[in-house]
């Protein structure tokens, strides 16, 4: 698959290089001659260009590409100048990096779907963690349902899956991870081992309460 990434500071060097390690082609963009010359060796292509240039853009086929990041958040004209080329372009698949809640509410009326802010989203996860150290990755699927990795602690006691659940019964274990492996096929009398890594679904509420009991027993 092919990506841009516009705009390769912190945020979009981190974005661009994850993008190219899960073997993606990716085209990093920046004004700044030694922003790409920092990425060349190790993007796919990198380029020195003004997004705000809707015929560059052009130029460059973004429309052809799978996904495109606007990262100039720091820079609210530029980064609204470069999304308004790229929605007329059109581009699939737009994201924007909006670095205040005005950006934010702009970026929206524009009718941009992926709306990010690296510096909140960051600081909710780390509190996150911070209360609920089990807890480890989660992705929210919407009405406070979450995905979530609860890691089994040294410590644990051995319970079976059904005693679990019966005690969770609106939360749904998805896989175990153990010793590396995936484990995708369980029965109730299964038992949970120390250091197990359990895939959840449910209510945020409910995971939260499933975590603090995990860490207890």
């Amino acid at each position: 698959m092919q990506f841009a990434v516009i705009g390769l500071g912190v945020f979009g060097r981190a974005c661009a290089f994850e993008l190219q390690r899960q073997g993606n082609e990716v085209l990093g963009i920046d004004v700044d001659e030694r922003e790409v010359n920092d990425v060349s060796d190790v993007l796919s292509h990198a380029v020195i260009a003004d997004a705000t240039d809707k015929d560059t853009l052009q130029e460059l086929n973004l429309n052809q590409f799978d996904g495109v990041m606007v990262s100039i958040g720091d820079h609210l004209e530029a980064s609204l100048l470069c999304t308004l080329n790229l929605i007329n372009l059109p581009v699939k698949n737009l994201w924007v990096k909006a670095k205040t809640d005005a950006h934010h509410d702009i970026l929206e009326s524009l009718g941009v779907k992926n709306i990010i802010h690296p510096e909140q989203d960051m600081g909710i996860r780390i509190a996150q963690a911070m209360n609920y150290p089990m807890m480890k990755q989660y992705l929210s699927l919407g009405n406070e349902e979450f995905l979530v990795r609860i890691d089994v602690p040294a410590h644990w006691q051995a319970h079976t899956i059904a005693q679990i659940r019966n005690k969770f019964p609106d939360t749904s274990l998805m896989l175990i991870v153990r010793g590396g492996k995936v484990i995708r096929t369980f029965n109730d009398d299964m038992l949970l081992q120390p250091l197990d890594s359990l895939v959840y679904v449910g209510l945020v509420i409910e995971l939260k309460a499933l975590a603090k009991y995990l860490s207890r027993l």
